[in-house]
């Protein structure tokens, strides 16, 4: 219903900040994933039908009872697939951070 809010929430505080924070983080590469995430998790719901172009956008606002269900699938799915994002990242950092030093003691 609305699990790509947690990335985008995380993707919009990343590229406001991503000036302020180191290059060696390569931030940028976290951005494109979080935000490649959002696209398509956005096409997978409007294709499914959950989101629409007219207010309240989300299909699960229209009922007031649904509400719950949607901030619950936010916590739970949006959050994980979020965390799964940002572990990803930092594996890809730690090992791209380690490849010069590795360079160096082989010549």
């Amino acid at each position: 219903m609305a699990c790509f809010l947690a990335p985008m929430a995380t993707g919009i505080i990343t590229t406001v900040f991503r000036k302020k924070i180191p290059a060696a983080l390569k931030i940028g590469w976290l951005n494109i994933m979080l935000w490649g995430g959002v696209v398509m998790l956005a096409i997978e719901h409007i294709a499914h039908g959950e989101v629409v172009f007219y207010p309240p956008f989300l299909t699960a606002m229209q009922n007031p009872a649904d509400i719950p269900t949607m901030l619950q699938e936010v916590t739970t799915v949006g959050v994980t697939m979020t965390i799964g994002i940002v572990l990803v990242w930092i594996i890809l950092v730690a090992i791209t951070s380690r490849i010069p030093r590795v360079s160096k003691q082989i010549e």
